[in-house]
């Protein structure tokens, strides 16, 4: 898993972040330790955003060392994270959290690690909520099975992995599904190298290979 670390002050999330590094997990960074809050690495002579390399972010780690009910300068890249559809998790001091409306998790110091994993997998309501219109959409002729389709999109190692789940007596229009919802989701998220779909049964909603269509990030 690959974290962006972000913090309210300078080497707040020291600990948060060596927890991280020993659980196994790469930790990347907005601004090296010890630089100012700006110009962040994007922007310094040969530097680069971790939201835009071919690896990706699959977790955003706010770590707060006090209440605050607005974002410090260090704290710029939890927009950036946001608009890439990347969850966020605030450790530390949560109150007056001014992220609260977008965070995914909050942890206690003892569960930082435990937290960005789960959130790294949680399903991505706002991706979700864009495939499953589309859904909709191409199923307008089949009111009934629109109706209770259904549609769940989490992150995976830098790939968005979409399950569109349809009931048995659905028409067999998996393929223009699946590339109608791997286009919905590019509309929202331009930046993930990757949209895997898979268009499944119920019950039998497990199991089948994810079919990969024509929704890699273009460069």
């Amino acid at each position: 898993m690959r974290v962006l670390v972000v913090e309210s002050d300078r080497h707040s999330a020291d600990r948060a972040i060596a927890d991280l590094r020993a659980a196994g997990h790469e930790v990347a960074r907005c601004h090296e330790s010890g630089a100012p809050a700006f110009p962040c690495n994007a922007l310094c002579d040969g530097g680069s955003c971790p939201l835009d390399s071919g690896s990706g972010v699959d977790v955003l780690l706010d770590y707060r060392a006090r209440p605050h009910p607005r974002p410090t300068p260090f704290e710029d890249g939890v927009s950036c994270a946001l608009r890439h559809q990347i969850p966020v998790v605030v450790a530390g001091a949560p109150a007056l959290n001014p992220f609260d409306q977008w965070t995914t998790a909050v942890a206690a110091d003892d569960s930082v690690v435990d937290a960005c994993e789960r959130a790294a997998t949680a399903p991505i309501e706002s991706l979700a909520a864009v495939a499953l219109a589309k859904v909709r959409q191409l199923l307008s002729n089949e009111p009934a099975v629109a109706d209770v389709a259904d549609v769940t999109v989490t992150r995976n190692a830098g790939t968005l992995q979409a399950i569109v789940l349809l009931p048995e007596c659905a028409d067999e229009l998996d393929a223009a599904l699946a590339v109608g919802v791997a286009g919905a989701i590019r509309t929202r998220d331009r930046w993930t190298p990757r949209v895997d779909v898979c268009v499944s049964r119920l019950p039998s909603a497990v199991g089948r290979d994810f079919r990969r269509y024509s929704a890699d990030r273009r460069p």
